[in-house]
């Protein structure tokens, strides 16, 4: 019993390695014609003739093809199959690649043939048809040269829902010849689809190659039969291209046949010689271009650091950063660096534009740690004023009051220097007072408060900050909200310290129309009183709903000349904001109206000063219980909280103005004339 068993399993061993040494000389299974066209047969070698271990990976190929409309050109089969159409023309000497092939005449084209996975195929790309199934486009367009399987295997598709004029792939059946067969001399292998011919002996006579070697290619017996339309493996030799130069796979694209292979008849260098040196060329160009490139960034680098060194020192950043270490200000103004700013504004994208201020553009932009913050890119500065522009920032950058904006730092890396804000998204006072629907519009205890904000600002700035400051614009466009609607004073593009005296001689004058002190416009003497005066503009502004220039713009009169003459006849009420009457007592608006005619005094000296209409209007809150903070608003103390501020986008005008003033019947009377209007 145990002798059977040994028997058994050495038959069996035995079995397995002849199978395997038969297969891989005989190279692939030649499939009946049953199992060729079922396309519910999933057998592997549908798919195509296997491919592994003892066997070339990539060659050169032969499929046959008979030329049928609309294939019938060595264009249109090239770019069925995917081979090149004057080699397709070459090889069957076809005179052009348009020109017409009769029916049914058997054309040979060469294809590249990979192994793919375990299966060799050559692919080729295919729009499918209307109304065509997969076993006609391997049967009928391909001519057997694929099987349904291979097609649907590759594409994926449903086969009752394929897309029509979709590019699919094709797999085209193909060999290459296994090791064996080439150590015999075979160099390529060709794909015939058996087309009326009587048997194997027939289709080698054909091509020149005996039975035997095409019964051994496909696996077949001397007796096995073969069908009509499916391939079959013919091996080709190079032995018969010493006898028959012209057959379709001896020819070369140039030169002559030695002993079966192609050789060139030109000497010149060897092939591995000529390869090394285009290898050795490229990377020699490839390591130049790189070091080229390098040193080209560095050299950029080099001259850009430079400029923004120049830059800094022309700027004033040396002086600057003395006098912020003197100052004891490096935590509260910082230096920023021109790649920092790029960053935060997304290198200044026209998406982060605000507008225009009265000392640049506005961007709003994002540190690192997440603040936002109004990025100011400030107009060119006279080379002369930089020292003066220097302080003014030092000292701007020590202002430390809840109601003014808070300048958090600079870049002076660029042609002119960049200044940086704290953010506040609510808009300005101008807006606010303009707002139609009441629902949406500023109560009166909002906007007392914010005068009251805006008065206690401008008190600090004239007399208890380090040095006097006057800002030289106040208007309701350049007062800000935040989302609690307390009041930032803003847009110090024009503003001036005065550290000696209590007035400012300027050479031109600066500020906006309408809201200009009539003074400060015929002498040029800017004072503390100048910005009084500007507040009660504003003050007006408040409690008309109306600014100086639309005013003027829409009534033909002036704002200030109109509110003076109406108070003085007792006649306000013509002239009041609808939302300030139904909102506000009767004798608070005459109280804020008489505050603001004080302020808009023609004489100076006769104004009062900030620190009196603060007191005046703070009284006026607690009797409305709008003030939210204490006492103590002015002070000189740096403990304030700073909220999140960013300057003004409305750009102030730097003009000379004709102005005349006159005192009629107890009233003033002020009229500007320009050339063009801003806005």
């Amino acid at each position: 019993m145990e002798l059977f068993s040994s028997f058994i399993v050495l038959q069996y061993v035995f079995l397995h390695l002849s199978l395997f040494h038969y297969s891989s000389f005989c190279q692939q299974t030649y499939l009946s014609n049953e199992t060729y066209f079922d396309c519910n047969d999933n057998a592997a070698s549908t798919k195509g003739y296997f491919c592994g271990m003892g066997h070339l990976n990539s060659c050169m190929s032969f499929v046959s093809y008979r030329s049928r409309a609309p294939y019938d050109t060595a264009d249109s089969i090239g770019t069925l199959l995917g081979s090149d159409a004057s080699e397709i023309s070459s090889l069957n000497y076809i005179s052009s690649t348009s020109e017409k092939i009769p029916a049914d005449q058997l054309i040979l084209v060469p294809v590249s043939c990979t192994c793919s996975g375990n299966i060799f195929q050559h692919f080729t790309p295919y729009k499918f048809p209307p109304g065509q199934n997969y076993s006609g486009v391997a049967h009928i367009d391909f001519q057997s040269l694929t099987t349904c399987q291979a097609v649907a295997g590759q594409n994926n598709y449903n086969p009752d829902q394929i897309p029509t004029e979709t590019e699919f792939i094709v797999p085209v059946r193909c060999a290459c010849p296994s090791e064996k067969q080439a150590a015999s001399g075979v160099t390529s292998l060709l794909t015939y689809t058996i087309y009326n011919d009587t048997g194997v002996t027939s289709i080698g006579e054909r091509f020149g190659v005996d039975r035997q070697s095409i019964l051994y290619a496909n696996m077949l017996s001397q007796n096995s039969p073969i069908y009509n339309f499916t391939p079959i493996l013919v091996p080709l030799k190079k032995e018969r291209c010493s006898m028959d130069p012209d057959l379709f796979f001896c020819k070369c694209s140039n030169g002559h046949l030695v002993d079966g292979k192609c050789s060139s008849n030109d000497k010149g260098f060897p092939a591995k010689l000529v390869v090394l040196l285009g290898v050795a060329i490229g990377i020699g160009l490839l390591c130049l271009f790189i070091s080229g490139y390098v040193l080209y960034k560095w050299v950029n680098k080099r001259r850009i650091n430079k400029r923004k060194e120049e830059l800094f020192k022309q700027n004033g950043g040396f002086l600057l950063q003395e006098k912020l270490a003197s100052n004891g200000s490096n935590e509260k103004a910082k230096l920023f660096t021109a790649e920092e700013l790029q960053r935060a504004t997304d290198n200044y994208n026209q998406s982060r534009f605000l507008g225009q201020g009265g000392f640049g553009s506005v961007y709003k932009g994002m540190l690192p740690d997440g603040t936002i913050v109004a990025v100011k890119k400030s107009k060119a500065i006279d080379r002369n004023q930089i020292e003066l522009f220097i302080n003014e920032i030092v000292i701007l950058s020590q202002i430390n009051h809840r109601n003014i904006v808070k300048l958090l730092g600079f870049c002076l890396e660029n042609e002119a220097p960049l200044l940086i804000y704290e953010f506040i998204s609510n808009g300005t006072l101008s807006d606010h007072i303009r707002k139609q629907d009441p629902e949406s519009s500023l109560s009166w205890e909002n906007k007392l408060r914010i005068a009251s904000d805006v008065a206690g600002a401008l008190a600090y700035m004239h007399s208890a900050a380090s040095i006097p400051i006057f800002h030289r614009d106040i208007k309701s466009s350049n007062i800000l909200l935040d989302d609690k609607y307390n009041a930032k004073v803003s847009d110090f593009g024009t503003s001036r310290s005065v550290p000696d005296e209590k007035t400012h001689l300027t050479t031109a004058v600066q500020g906006t129309l309408g809201y200009m002190d009539p003074e400060y416009f015929q002498s040029s003497q800017f004072t503390d009183k100048s910005d009084v005066y500007s507040f009660g503009v504003t003050l007006a502004e408040i409690l008309t709903g109306q600014n100086p220039y639309s005013y003027a713009k829409h009534e033909g009169n002036n704002l200030v000349a109109t509110f003076i003459s109406l108070t003085k006849e007792n006649q306000l009420s013509q002239i009041l904001d609808p939302h300030v009457t139904t909102d506000a007592e009767e004798e608070d608006i005459q109280a804020v109206a008489e505050l603001a005619m004080r302020c808009l005094r023609l004489n100076g000296k006769k104004r009062p000063k900030m620190k009196q209409v603060t007191m005046e209007l703070e009284g006026l809150c607690k009797s409305q219980r709008c003030l939210h903070i204490n006492d103590s608003q002015v002070s000189g103390d740096n403990e304030l909280h700073m909220l999140p501020t960013f300057d003004s986008i409305e750009e102030p005008i730097d003009q000379s103005t004709d102005f005349s003033s006159e005192m009629e019947s107890g009233s003033v009377q002020i009229s500007f004339i320009q050339d063009a209007p801003r806005s």
